[in-house]
């Protein structure tokens, strides 16, 4: 199974540069304790396919206790990536 979407660390740098120029219109980015985790469309930049996050690593870094974002937007990214939603 191909997944749809996949997440990846980003810096505070690329955040921005995103934003500004509005690239963020099917992705979304989390705060976490460790950084910053940009979800998005599987296949988007091909080229910096390096810092993909397997889906056990997402589950575990898009938790509530390390994600600085709100609950409902956890629970948004973890649904497009095709994980359980977190119960806490």
């Amino acid at each position: 199974m191909n997944p749809k979407f996949q997440a990846r660390w980003i810096s505070k740098q690329q955040t921005h540069h995103l934003k500004k120029t509005g690239r963020l219109t099917n992705s979304m980015v989390l705060d976490s304790c460790k950084g910053h985790i940009l979800v998005e469309p599987a296949g988007t930049d091909p080229r910096r396919d390096d810092g993909i996050l397997s889906l056990d690593a997402a589950d575990y870094e898009l938790r509530h206790a390390w994600c600085l974002a709100p609950k409902t937007q956890v629970q948004k990214a973890r649904q497009l990536l095709g994980l359980e939603l977190d119960p806490s």
